[in-house]
């Protein structure tokens, strides 16, 4: 299905965000993008077609329809060990264009829906797929961070302009690259009244704290420590064959945490690394699985499950301590709204729950949004606010020294959408 195209702006119409007075560009009021994202957990691809509009200066995203696509099971092999380090480069250059393929037939999959008929997009955001994130430098030197997917395949399949590339500029003026969610969070989410934290659990847990009134130079965000890529590397090593997650929390609700191996791993340096951080599989990958499994040997699935369910807490428990004002203020929200894959693992979010007393625990499907769609949502709209020459990072939340416009810009080719081969 082609998409239907907004103009391209000139470099001329759009203007330079450190400009108060630069004029909005014309149609602001009202766009579609597409957000293209695939998590730490390397399971598939989040096609999210969203609107956004323009409400008293902020910029409010409605999902209007959503695609998933997963990776076969070659492809995520090759993904996890792209991250791990082991893929040749020759194959990790294939894997980029496969990774792309999937993400255009997931976009494509999420505007054939009823609900897009009629739509014209004028932006595509596409994350594409963590392999590296070092934005401290600490294992290779330089500070640097790697998202496979080739832009121009789905610029191509699509017949639209696609942003890409979104953390390195950041990175280059001072960040982490991470966390991206929290301005799609403020817009969204900040009220005048109400104590937030938006919680994601995806492969890592990270969170946005909206304090009320909060402004974005005042916003917390940031990576807490593991999520589901603890829980499902334990269920690849230890559950049935095939097994990748344990659907609800159901197995880890059979068992017992244990709160010395919790207190154990909760010295781990980054949990009291002060903010701005962010965390990925090279913190909390193969190598971290491999060391709970093995302190934890002489236990049950069920209780190894329901100990690293404490872990996660835990760690959620001491980011949203983090996240607190300096002086001052109440340590506990008032709503915690949970959105990820996790939202679904009832045994987590009474984990959560339990761990912070007071606290409303909601998930984001409560306010329109999803679970499984928001980060997809976010990426949609920051690459309409990179097409409108905005900046999209918060450097409160990512350390970097000012805003900056996010991503690379690759143009659809002129003419029509060009299928995929096969």
């Amino acid at each position: 299905m082609k998409a239907k195209r907004a103009r391209a702006p000139r470099t001329a119409d759009i203007p330079d965000p450190r400009d108060e007075h630069s004029a909005r560009p014309a149609g602001i009021a009202r766009a579609h993008a597409i957000g293209i994202m695939s998590g730490t957990s390397a399971d598939g691809v989040d096609a999210a077609l969203t609107r956004i509009e323009d409400d008293g200066g902020r910029h409010r995203s409605t999902l209007v329809s959503f695609a998933w696509r997963p990776f076969q099971d070659d492809v995520r092999s090759a993904i996890l060990e792209a991250q791990e380090g082991t893929l040749p480069l020759r194959a990790l250059f294939a894997l980029s264009v496969s990774v792309a393929e999937h993400a255009a037939e997931a976009a494509r999959e999420a505007l054939a829906a009823p609900a897009a008929l009629g739509v014209e997009v004028e932006v595509v955001g596409f994350h594409g797929q963590t392999v590296f994130h070092d934005p401290r430098g600490e294992r290779s030197g330089a500070r640097v961070t790697a998202q496979i997917g080739e832009a121009s395949v789905v610029a191509a399949t699509l017949g639209l302009p696609v942003v890409s590339n979104f953390r390195m500029a950041d990175m280059v003026a001072g960040g982490e690259g991470a966390p991206l969610v929290p301005r799609f969070d403020w817009n969204q989410f900040a009220t005048p009244d109400a104590d937030r934290v938006l919680l994601n659990l995806g492969g890592i847990a990270n969170l946005t704290r909206l304090r009320p009134g909060a402004s974005l130079d005042t916003l917390v965000a940031f990576d807490c420590g593991p999520a589901n890529m603890l829980l499902d590397g334990i269920m690849e090593a230890l559950g049935p064959p095939g097994s990748r997650f344990d659907k609800g929390g159901d197995i880890a609700a059979r068992g017992k945490a244990d709160l010395t191996v919790i207190r154990e791993f909760l010295t781990d340096p980054y949990f009291d690394r002060t903010p701005p951080k962010s965390a990925g599989r090279e913190e909390f990958g193969r190598g971290f699985r491999d060391r709970f499994l093995a302190r934890t040997e002489s236990m049950s699935l069920e209780d190894r499950l329901r100990t690293a369910v404490g872990l996660i807490a835990a760690a959620i428990m001491r980011g949203v301590a983090q996240s607190a004002p300096a002086a001052g203020g109440a340590g506990v929200p008032d709503e915690i709204i949970v959105s990820g894959g996790g939202a679904r693992n009832a045994t987590l979010l009474r984990a959560v729950e339990a761990s912070m007393p007071g606290a409303v625990v909601t998930g984001i499907d409560k306010y329109g949004i999803p679970e499984f769609a928001k980060e997809a949502m976010a990426f949609a709209f920051l690459a309409h606010e990179t097409w409108h020459g905005r900046p999209g990072n918060v450097p409160a939340a990512t350390g970097a020294r000012q805003e900056v416009l996010l991503g690379t810009i690759t143009p659809a080719p002129r003419g029509l959408g060009i299928p995929l081969a096969g």
